[in-house]
């Protein structure tokens, strides 16, 4: 993981090099197209959750809209490194000749490092983002131990801040779960934050969507019904949402033959058509969509679903 990110930040700085050189070396405009395609290419490989994911999304106004915003921001920025490269050269009261070629396999040389360092689909399943990989949280302490029965480990559980750091709530999650009958406890947690308001155990919440969506236990089946525990979880909240649908959605697409661990595909359809933004109603259409032709294919054996009572409301 740290090779992984020693050599992204690298292929970033190359990739940067390549406008500034150009710009140091006096080409005009012409020159920005090329490099406005690799900076957009380089966006669609790192950031893949930003662009939409099948072609009816690009269809949609807002993709278009979002799409030309990521494009423009890039012409802006290769633009810069042009000015700061011809700056520089203006200073040093000299402009190397070198061939246009260079500049240009300097930032597609960087786009090639990151592609073979980054796996697109793999990001989308795990729900990782660079800024992650690039700016990793610190270790979180070691967990600690709960209470062997179900009710005073949950009761303890629901005892944390509103507003607990996820370094904390998630490890102690965990360790609740892993002690003892782990879908009795995941129901009675389940049935304390359902009627509760979504300000109350929002780190909690948080911690469970993250639990839920793990792609190695999911993909495994060892905790089924803990993705309806988490959309039961996150209710209507529309931040708890966003941190929940697109990682589901990943799930769904690499994992279909696991499509009845989610809620039914019209109870989620149901959820986008209450007042939701645009962006996450049109990220619940995705869901639901994903979950349907997971239904459609061959299913490997799974667990007994001792937790399939979890249902969204």
């Amino acid at each position: 993981m740290r090779l992984r990110m020693r050599v992204l930040q690298a292929a970033t700085a190359v990739l940067y090099m390549g406008p500034l050189v150009a710009g140091l070396s006096g080409f005009g405009w012409a020159m920005l197209p090329p490099f406005v395609a690799i900076f957009v290419l380089w966006l669609v490989i790192l950031r893949p959750h930003q662009w939409p994911q099948s072609h009816a999304e690009w269809l949609t106004r807002d993709a278009w809209l979002a799409a030309g915003a990521q494009v423009l921001s890039q012409t802006l920025l290769v633009a810069v490194c042009f000015g700061v490269g011809r700056g520089i050269g203006g200073a040093l009261g000299t402009l190397p000749m070198l061939h246009p070629i260079l500049p240009v396999a300097l930032s597609f040389a960087a786009l090639a490092v990151a592609r073979s360092f980054w796996d697109t689909d793999r990001a989308l399943a795990e729900g990782l983002s660079i800024d992650e990989l690039m700016y990793p949280a610190p270790q979180p302490p070691a967990p600690v131990r709960l209470p062997t029965t179900t009710d005073a480990a949950v009761a303890e559980l629901l005892a944390q801040p509103d507003d607990a750091p996820l370094s904390k709530a998630g490890p102690f999650l965990e360790e609740m779960l892993e002690d003892g009958d782990a879908f009795a406890r995941l129901t009675a947690l389940v049935d304390a934050l359902t009627p509760a308001p979504a300000a109350r155990h929002r780190s909690l919440r948080a911690a469970l969507i993250l639990w839920a969506t793990d792609p190695a236990a999911f993909a495994a089946g060892t905790a089924p019904g803990a993705l309806r525990a988490a959309f039961a979880a996150a209710g209507q909240d529309a931040d708890l949402l966003r941190l929940l649908v697109p990682r589901a959605v990943a799930l769904a697409r690499a994992v279909p033959d696991r499509a009845d661990q989610f809620p039914d595909p019209a109870v989620i359809e149901d959820m986008a058509r209450r007042g939701m933004p645009v962006d996450l109603a049109q990220a619940l259409g995705q869901l639901a969509n994903a979950v349907r032709r997971g239904h459609a294919t061959p299913r490997r054996p799974a667990p007994a679903a001792r937790a399939a009572g979890f249902q969204q409301a």
